[in-house]
């Protein structure tokens, strides 16, 4: 079912800016993905600094929008509740390319390394992540499009934090049965939480966007 908010009919701009601001969610996943490759054979090189830098660009970018994008709301008078569940939602969003920042910037500081066994597991984590992810962007994407029956793509980002969640498991198990002193087991665990805490901010924004929905569906 589709509700035709004065949002969606007349701000054809701001629309435009809302795609914006998920595009670039996706696009920093790719980059983060790309750069975890990278970081898991040689740590913090050139081509891996490069690709940091370009999530941060993305990050800035993702600021700058919700702001232009609030400010839009107060402008054009739209209904208090719609503009906080709009901004809510943005804001859970945003906190998602906040994460992949994060973890590239404590990358650079702590320089760890990763074993190569661990390297096929931490992929499909990376991938699965990037899975969830998009499962919300999708969500998210049709409802500012005025689509308010979004109950596949939440089922479908809860189904995948699920499947993270268990490679994640997985990954600890091998880490803490490996022959390797603690504190660098403690670090590897570590680095797979903070992979995980990706799929855990989409569950909680598609927590969000549930309920929002099915409220202005009524």
């Amino acid at each position: 079912m589709k509700k035709n908010f004065l949002l969606f009919r007349y701000a054809k701009q701001l629309n435009e800016k809302f795609t914006t601001f998920l595009m670039n969610i996706t696009a920093a996943g790719e980059l983060f993905k790309q750069a975890t490759a990278i970081y898991l054979k040689k740590q913090n090189n050139r081509a891996f600094i490069h690709l940091k830098e370009q999530i941060s660009a993305l990050e800035s970018e993702n600021d700058t929008l919700r702001r232009e994008i609030e400010a839009e709301l107060y402008r054009q008078m739209i209904l208090p509740g719609m503009r906080s569940d709009i901004l809510d939602l943005m804001e859970g969003c945003d906190r998602i390319i906040n994460q992949y920042e994060k973890i590239g910037i404590i990358w650079c500081i702590e320089h760890a390394k990763i074993p190569v066994d661990f390297y096929d597991d931490t992929m499909e984590l990376i991938a699965k992540t990037l899975d969830c992810v998009g499962a919300l962007m999708t969500g998210v994407q049709s409802f500012f499009d005025g689509q308010m029956n979004v109950e596949e793509e939440v089922q479908e980002c809860y189904y995948l934090e699920h499947v993270v969640d268990n490679i994640a498991i997985c990954l600890k198990e091998k880490i803490f049965e490996k022959k390797i002193p603690l504190a660098r087991q403690l670090q590897l665990k570590e680095f797979v939480s903070l992979l995980e805490q990706i799929s855990d901010l989409s569950e909680s924004v598609a927590d969000k966007l549930k309920i929002i929905s099915v409220k202005h569906a009524l």
